[in-house]
């Protein structure tokens, strides 16, 4: 990340948290607006150049959602008044004040929420196709979530999800999942460790298996249980990019390559 993009998200990030008596609502406006700037280039380009200043950016922004709420209209022009590296990470920075805003008003658990969809698109090859795929319009694509998920998950987590498929900006939708989870989880001060196991883990074990990653890592860390019984037995720990690889398939895996 560029220096300039990281101060930016620094103090874009900062002014989320700061944000009180907020509600969905204003996550929602918040996304909606990231969304129409980036299907305005010249709108966006005038967001990021260099040679304009950030009052005049700021001035820009309220004039057109001028009919968003405070809260949205706040954090639109904190973002404005900073200098970022690149239209694209102005988004990305929209984008993950969305979510916090989001995740951070309601009690559910919108990590574990986005992971358990996660899960089912990993395993549904032709919902995940539908959703990831290059073809087909956005809205249709937020539509499928809606109808699958309404009900089910929290209106936050919903929230989340339809700014993900209608703004995927090249990403993949697991990689588009699991990103979101770990600003939710940020937010709420914690990390995400995803474990892999043949079989569900007893729920004391995982409260163990919590203690000694947070132990490991030094902060806590939110367990997302994985079940593939392709692995045998073990289990594997995945933290961000560092990986324990413990299972049964691995340590055969590595004696077959000892023994060719």
């Amino acid at each position: 990340m560029r220096s300039a993009t990281r101060e930016a998200l620094g103090a874009l990030t900062a002014a989320a948290q700061a944000s009180s008596g907020v509600g969905v609502s204003d996550a929602r406006e918040l996304l909606q607006a990231a969304r129409a700037i980036e299907r305005s280039p010249q709108l966006l380009a005038a967001l990021v150049d260099p040679n304009g200043s950030g009052d005049d950016r700021a001035t820009l922004l309220r004039s057109v959602f001028a009919q968003l709420g405070p809260e949205a209209q706040r954090l639109l022009v904190v973002a404005a008044s900073q200098r970022w590296s690149s239209g694209r990470d102005l988004l990305a920075g929209l984008e993950e004040a969305g979510i916090r805003i989001a995740a951070g008003a309601t009690d559910a658990d919108v990590a574990s929420e986005i992971h358990g969809f996660g899960e089912i698109v990993e395993h549904d090859a032709g919902l995940e196709l539908a959703l990831g795929g290059l073809l087909g319009e956005s809205g249709d694509k937020a539509v499928v979530v809606e109808r699958l998920l309404a009900g089910k998950v929290s209106d936050a987590t919903l929230v989340i999800l339809d700014h993900l498929v209608r703004s995927p900006r090249g990403r993949r939708i697991g990689a588009l999942l699991r990103q979101a989870a770990d600003i939710v989880a940020d937010a709420a001060g914690s990390g995400i460790a995803t474990v892999t196991t043949a079989v569900a883990l007893p729920e004391a074990q995982l409260r163990r298996l919590e203690a000694g990653l947070a132990q490991r890592y030094g902060r806590r860390l939110q367990v997302q249980q994985v079940i593939d019984p392709q692995i045998i037995g073990g289990l594997r720990v995945a933290v961000a990019d560092d990986v324990i690889d413990g299972t049964i398939r691995s340590k055969f895996t590595d004696l077959r390559l000892r023994l060719a």
